[in-house]
């Protein structure tokens, strides 16, 4: 098991849980794996080399590590911000993945990728986020014919917006305060201090709104895509996945900006406009 940037005292937690629940003197082997690192992902697949070589390979490799960056618009952000998301969301499953596929070709095992309806729907004020999970599953479309003759499966989850600390909202409103202040001033002109507060208030008002507390649902996603003998190609979970975001998806481009536009969804209007 993964963890990016938690303490080891969430090691020690999991594994004492893990002894609890499994019995017979069995646990979990946690540990540490810092997905930007190069030296840590490979580090990582040596030890699962020689723990999996009993078990004849690795039978999933499942890569959820995320950020969601900055919720302002792309006026408002530089290319930093782009790569720091990127480099978590995208190039992070990309190592971990090339990094162990050796061990899942022994197994014939499967890939199960956390992306988002952001790999689907283009949300305004959601750049980075967005950008980096349309590029991870277009790996995953990619590599699972690359894959398949190998006998390794790939399979994404889609999940809507959950009530997890990746959408905190104290957190959000604090980088979008910042991105408004670091802004240039022709920037901040441009916009004007009305766009920031209804910034703000939109965008607390939407994940009151739409994220979800039933997080049982993502982790159900989840076991079934490890443990199903015919695990699904896409998990689309929560209402808002399902009912909402798949369906807009499939409209047509010109529709699609015609309703954002009609709506104002998302984000607030410039002072400009």
């Amino acid at each position: 098991m993964s963890f990016n940037g938690c303490p080891f005292q969430g090691i020690e937690s999991l594994s004492a849980e893990a002894r609890k629940s499994i019995g017979n003197g069995r646990s979990l082997d946690a540990f540490l794996m810092d997905v930007t690192s190069d030296e840590s992902v490979g580090k990582v697949a040596r030890r699962l080399e020689e723990k999996c070589e009993k078990f004849g390979g690795l039978h999933a490799l499942v890569n959820n590590a995320g950020i969601t960056g900055k919720h302002i618009a792309d006026d408002f952000l530089d290319m930093n911000e782009y790569l720091k998301v990127a480099e978590i969301n995208l190039w992070g499953p990309v190592r971990a993945t090339m990094a162990v596929k050796k061990l899942l070709k022994k197994a014939r095992g499967r890939v199960i990728q956390v992306a988002s309806i952001c790999a689907r729907v283009g949300l305004p004020g959601l750049g980075p986020y967005t950008v980096s999970k349309y590029g991870v599953s277009a790996y995953c479309d990619v590599i699972r014919q690359e894959l398949r003759p190998f006998g390794i499966s790939v399979h994404i989850l889609e999940p809507g917006f959950f009530d997890t600390p990746l959408i905190n909202r104290q957190k959000i409103d604090a980088e979008i305060s910042e991105a408004w202040e670091q802004a240039p001033s022709d920037v901040k002109k441009e916009y004007g201090e009305k766009f920031f507060n209804d910034a703000r208030q939109s965008t607390q008002l939407f994940l009151n709104s739409i994220a979800s507390s039933q997080i049982s649902l993502v982790i159900d996603a989840y076991y079934h895509a490890i443990t199903a003998k015919y695990p699904r190609s896409r998990y689309q979970i929560g209402w808002d996945s399902i009912l909402l975001f798949i369906p807009f998806s499939y409209l047509p481009t010109g529709l699609q900006d015609y309703i954002f536009a009609a709506a104002g969804l998302f984000l607030p209007k410039p002072a400009c406009h």
